[in-house]
């Protein structure tokens, strides 16, 4: 599945490459006959659609993605970089090498305001190249702006960008999060509770820098949890 990588930009990816052929849809569809055979075979109107973005990619059938690559000369590489879909077996030329297992997911900056949502193409600042064994499905990658989990020996520092799986909403103790706090906005903090009872003690955001004091929200946002951390490659 092609997540986070946007579907009109994938959609352009696929037009430019035609043109850098010098090829008509038509002769892209009997490229893909001649790779892929019927199996393979991807219509005209149905390539029209795919370069218009009213079609997603991954709708074809893993035959039909393979003999498009092919049609288009688009290296193994590439093509997993760019669209996170796998690849059927490498053929004779394909250099095995060349087969970068990573996912292109678009960067957004650690706003003080607002969620960080992937149908906000305006929003995105870069993109990164993820390791398909990092990638996990829906996930954000965050540039962070701020230092209050800046520490003596580096932690996460202005520039540095972190990894957030959104499907991960369960608060757990000593854990990273990006969580969106009433007053206070979009914001990296680790999870701390404080006292006993029932409910394990009351819930706080702290900051990795001391100089950062905690905070006790009344409501709050769980976007994701931090699971990566960029430059470093630390895991928390």
């Amino acid at each position: 599945m092609n997540d986070g990588f946007p579907s009109l930009e994938l959609a352009a990816w696929l037009g430019v490459r035609r043109a850098r052929l010098n090829l008509q849809q038509g002769q892209v569809s009997v490229r893909t006959l001649e790779y892929g055979g019927q199996a393979g075979r991807v219509t005209q109107p149905y390539l029209s659609r795919l370069e218009r973005g009213t079609r997603l990619l991954e709708a074809l059938t893993p035959a039909r993605q393979d003999a498009l690559r092919r049609a288009l000369e688009i290296p193994a590489g590439e093509w997993v970089a760019r669209t996170g879909l796998p690849l059927l077996t490498p053929a004779p030329g394909d250099d095995a090498l060349e087969v970068l297992e990573l996912v292109r997911v678009p960067v957004r900056a650690l706003a003080s305001a607002g969620l960080p949502v992937t149908e906000d193409f305006a929003s995105v600042i870069d993109h990164e190249l993820v390791p398909v064994r990092d990638h996990r499905p829906g996930m954000l990658v965050l540039e962070v702006g701020g230092e209050s989990m800046t520490t003596s020996s580096g932690g996460i520092r202005p520039g540095d960008r972190i990894y957030v799986d959104p499907g991960d909403l369960d608060l757990r103790e000593g854990l990273v999060y990006v969580l969106h706090v009433s007053g206070l906005g979009l914001t990296v903090k680790r999870l701390r509770r404080y006292g006993g009872g029932r409910d394990g003690g009351a819930m706080w955001l702290t900051s990795d820098n001391p100089d950062h004091p905690p905070v006790k929200p009344e409501e709050v946002t769980v976007v994701g949890r931090v699971y990566f951390h960029q430059p470093r490659g630390v895991r928390l």
